[in-house]
């Protein structure tokens, strides 16, 4: 049984991406042995609100790099 790190329950939610960001997030996830849903919850966790408003701002993203095409991405009979 995996450790729960966060010392609060999950909550199903819902999240509309890209085919493109939905095959890298699996692709990360496989990478770090992580569910889908730890990742998200590690990376979201990871950056401060004032880091995250920056990077998600207009000016910010801008000048962010898009890694989704750095990594092989699963094959689809590869699951997470």
């Amino acid at each position: 049984m995996k450790k729960n790190y966060h010392d609060e329950p999950k909550t199903k939610r819902h999240v509309t991406l890209t085919q493109t960001a939905s095959d890298h997030l699996d692709a990360i996830a496989k990478e770090a042995g992580l569910s889908r849903s730890e990742v998200i919850e590690r990376l979201i966790r990871s950056m401060s609100v004032w880091e995250a408003g920056f990077v998600l701002s207009e000016d910010g993203w801008s000048s962010c790099v898009d890694h989704t095409n750095d990594s092989p991405l699963p094959s689809p009979d590869e699951t997470v």
